[in-house]
């Protein structure tokens, strides 16, 4: 084998592996929202897929569903609430080990946030989506509302009270 069809091949190689490893980024990369986005996310998270951001639409989250329970919020009575453990989100957006809170951002202003170290101790604080089967209404400080369940976790209500932690309207987050 001569010289220049060592080296061909050797780019060839290089070539296939470089490819390879692209199309495994764009098949690992998460997808684009499709439908109206509902949550920004950024910070210290390592999945983006709209430029150093990542976003979410409801059909997006839907599909992350993991926790539900009952909770009886104090504005809105008793509900059956689903939605997405706080712990599963900082998987998906990549968070490293590093990171240290998430801080919620409602439409309204108010902000809550939750130390990393603290969710990880109480995985049934959910992003919340849903409340008695359907998508939380703008009234009912929806489409997504950070919720607590205080009787899982009495221990949480006096450094977390209802207000601002529960907190609803969320259009944004932030990881540091």
């Amino acid at each position: 084998m001569g010289k220049s069809t060592l080296i061909a091949v050797v780019i060839i190689i290089i070539l296939v592996a470089i490819g390879g490893f692209y199309s495994y980024q764009q098949m690992t990369k998460p997808k684009s929202p499709t439908g109206e986005v509902v949550l920004k996310v950024k910070g210290k998270i390592t999945r983006t897929n709209v430029g150093n951001e990542y976003h979410f639409d409801l059909a997006m989250l839907e599909k992350m569903i993991d926790t539900e329970f009952d909770w009886e919020c104090p504005w809105f009575g008793k509900y059956h609430w689903e939605g997405i453990s706080l712990v599963t989100l900082l998987k998906e957006l990549g968070v490293p080990d590093d990171a240290r809170y998430i801080k919620f951002t409602a439409k309204d202003g108010v902000t809550a946030e939750y130390p990393i170290s603290m969710l990880k101790e109480h995985p049934n604080i959910i992003l919340a989506i849903k409340m008695d089967g359907e998508y939380i209404p703008d009234d009912k400080v929806g489409p997504l509302r950070v919720v607590i369940p205080y009787d899982q976790y009495p221990e949480l209500e006096e450094d977390y009270p209802p207000f601002p932690f529960t907190v609803g309207w969320i259009i944004e987050a932030e990881v540091g």
